[in-house]
């Protein structure tokens, strides 16, 4: 068998997907006891309690199929944001809704335009496609520049993917820039908002994009049950868009996608709103914590309304190193300059600050 020419051309270009450090490969090599993982943006505390008690539920059923069409939280969705049954699609996490559109309607010749540095499935899903990707600087604060994706749009644009909060540096586009790019962008354009980290935004300004969804616009929001609602070993997402992308969506994604276990911690914590608040609070706390330390100590950062900060850093790799010496693990984006710090709990805060003030006092 001849592997070179066997699979299709389009994987010559894309790399695997590499996550980060295991807890376990950090306490064998830096030979410590208590490890932080702050590189996943993972929530540092367990699912809600009501979503525990409803995923334990499901485990003696397990011998059976999901509901395939994850009804209820479908359901729960529509009823939350205002919007029809059909214009809700669940799915594996909000990455897979990520290849399933670009599936159903890239093609060569086609090209995609977005920010960067920004979450690595936006291209891949534009390689796996045979789609050009462009990839535009982000503002000096971290955020997308709305004016230079217009500009980069032609007649061949398919697809603008947006995030906001931004994945790694925690910008957020602000309600009114948004609403003007917004009545700017061409009709044909497919409008991909990527709002994985929402729920932690606490600036009034920040976009939420669901206050200008309204079925007219070709305009697709994702989010996820992975961040805010701690089920990201579960796998659960989301995306609210005009009724003939959903329909698109569902003729390509795989069946039974959702688990019966996953759909009920959704379900259940979805409708937890009093614990959701008081773990933004408890986030906004510790990022500012994070900002306070950086600030002493003479490090530059983006603005960050998600559960991460980025710290400009001359030589990243070596801090990035030191820090896994401490039982630290940090996103490494040591080309471009930096390191993404997830905000862990009290205990992995403190244990944070206490390491950069050793460091660079």
């Amino acid at each position: 068998m001849d592997w070179n020419t066997f699979f299709i051309k389009e994987l010559e270009q894309l790399k695997a997907y590499q996550p980060g450090l295991r807890v376990e490969q950090v306490k064998q090599q830096a030979a410590v006891d208590e490890v932080y993982k702050l590189s996943s943006n993972e929530s540092p505390y367990p699912p809600f309690a009501s979503a525990i008690a409803a995923m334990q539920g499901e485990l003696e059923g397990l011998n059976q199929y999901p509901d395939g069409a994850s009804t209820e939280l479908r359901e729960a969705l529509a009823a939350r944001y205002g919007v029809d049954f059909n214009q809700v699609t669940v799915a594996s996490g909000s990455n897979s809704l990520l290849m399933d559109l670009a599936t159903s309607c890239l093609h060569p010749g086609n090209n995609v335009v977005y920010c960067w540095p920004s979450f690595v499935v936006y291209r891949m899903s534009a390689q796996l496609t045979g789609a050009e990707y462009r990839e535009l600087p982000l503002r000096a604060d971290g955020v997308f520049d709305l004016d230079a994706i217009l500009a980069a749009i032609d007649a061949d644009t398919k697809i603008v993917y947006l995030c906001s909060p931004n994945n790694p540096t925690g910008g957020a586009i602000t309600k009114p820039e948004f609403a003007a790019f917004l009545d700017k962008l061409p009709e044909q354009v497919l409008l991909v908002i990527d709002q994985a980290y929402q729920e932690f935004a606490t600036d009034p300004a920040a976009l939420d994009a669901m206050d200008f969804f309204d079925d007219a616009r070709p305009l697709v929001v994702l989010r996820t049950f992975s961040k805010m609602y701690a089920m990201a070993g579960a796998r659960v997402g989301y995306g609210i868009a005009p009724a003939p992308v959903i329909e698109a969506v569902d003729k390509i994604r795989t069946p039974f996608n959702v688990n019966s276990v996953a759909q009920a911690g959704a379900l259940a914590a979805l409708g937890d709103g009093e614990e959701l608040e008081r773990r933004r609070a408890d986030n906004a706390r510790g990022r500012q914590q994070l900002l306070d330390c950086f600030a002493r100590l003479g490090l530059k950062t983006y603005p960050s309304e998600a559960n991460f900060v980025w710290v400009f850093l001359d030589d990243a790799q070596a801090v990035f190193d030191k820090l896994l010496t401490h039982g630290i693990i940090v996103r490494n984006f040591a080309a471009d300059g930096g390191l993404r710090i997830g905000v862990g709990d009290a205990a992995g805060v403190a244990a944070t600050v206490q390491t950069f003030e050793e460091m660079f006092a």
